[in-house]
């Protein structure tokens, strides 16, 4: 009762100010230039092999319509009755072992799987829509807490930024945690490309380059996999995820990479480590454990094919572990590791 109260959305103006003529400001694109997709990423520096490649992605419909006109489908979709029956396990998630039994309310199996539940953050980071009128739509679902819980964490880690200032990127993060680090561009690289050999980290690191988007538990686990396997430097992470995400918001993606390396608070975090393969070691456990949760999620592969042509011939005993083949298994289908697939 004593909580603040969240202010209704405001309606839309019936018309908007005229804009002033003949704005000349440095680096302003014509509006020539903002009318061709081509002209405007030529003009922002990317080659043409770039722009080429970023032509071709099915990109989501733009705007503040069609915003509105997704969260409304959503909503609809709320109605339904769940069409996957299979109850995915929780078990590397913040609740543990799961939610309560029955009705989940805060829509704890969604962020287990890859396809993500709302899928409307790409439009929150533009202000195609605000966060305020997301939660007075939302009130009508029965799922209203789950998305009043997604929405609490995007102002936490907003109030942490504001808290923190730029101790948000610093290597030693908000708690000024010491630990060894690795500046491997050559492992950065094959992260960055899908091509580590772990076939989850490579499917989920494929679907983001592909579309600018991926769901809760890949960015997770991918953010875990480069920090704590791989021992490299969580910022060159945290960038890349800046520069390819469709729904990049600064507080949010720092503020996420911070806790998955554990560098937000003193109290958290590796400490006494001297290298970064000890660290890994410490780690690995952990990690297999992270896999195993996504291997009994997706026990056919199912993502996994989605994204890596080169497991496509794999049968669901092996496309999670493709290094337990048998080199004649390998060669019948046609995935020999190191020259077919990492």
């Amino acid at each position: 009762a004593d909580a603040a109260r969240i202010r209704v959305p405001v309606a839309a103006p019936d018309a908007w100010p005229q804009s002033p003529q003949a704005v000349d400001l440095p680096g302003l694109m014509s509006d020539q230039v903002l009318r061709d997709d081509r002209e405007a990423l030529k003009f922002l520096g990317y080659s043409a092999e770039e722009i080429e490649e970023a032509l071709c992605q099915e990109l989501p419909e733009a705007g503040e319509a069609a915003a509105q006109r997704s969260l409304e489908k959503w909503l609809r979709e709320q109605n339904e009755e769940p069409k996957d029956l299979h109850e995915p396990v929780l078990w590397d998630l913040p609740t543990g072992g799961g939610g309560a039994k029955g009705h989940d309310a805060l829509q704890w199996a969604n962020l287990a799987k890859p396809d993500g539940w709302l899928r409307i953050s790409h439009y929150m980071a533009v202000g195609c829509i605000s966060a305020r009128e997301i939660f007075a739509r939302a009130e009508e679902s029965r799922n209203f807490n789950g998305v009043a819980h997604r929405l609490l964490w995007r102002e936490l880690h907003r109030l942490n930024a504001i808290r923190w200032g730029r101790r948000l990127f610093w290597l030693q993060g908000p708690g000024r945690v010491e630990r060894p680090w690795s500046w491997d561009m050559k492992m950065v690289e094959a992260w960055k490309a899908g091509l580590t050999g772990v076939p989850y980290i490579d499917a989920c690191m494929r679907e983001l380059k592909q579309t600018g988007w991926l769901a809760y538990k890949g960015r997770k686990t991918v953010g875990f996999y480069f920090v704590f396997i791989l021992g490299l430097d969580w910022r060159i992470g945290a960038f890349h995820f800046e520069d390819v995400l469709l729904d990049y918001d600064v507080a949010m993606n720092y503020g996420n990479w911070v806790v998955v390396s554990e560098v937000d608070k003193s109290s958290r975090g590796a400490h006494g480590f001297t290298t970064v393969e000890d660290l890994a070691a410490w780690k690995m456990e952990e990690f297999e454990w992270k896999l195993s949760a996504e291997k009994k999620n997706d026990p056919t592969g199912e993502y996994l094919r989605r994204w890596l042509p080169e497991l496509q011939k794999l049968d669901a005993k092996h496309i999670h572990e493709p290094w337990a083949m048998s080199e004649e298994l390998m060669t019948r289908c046609g995935c020999v590791l190191g020259r077919d697939y990492p």
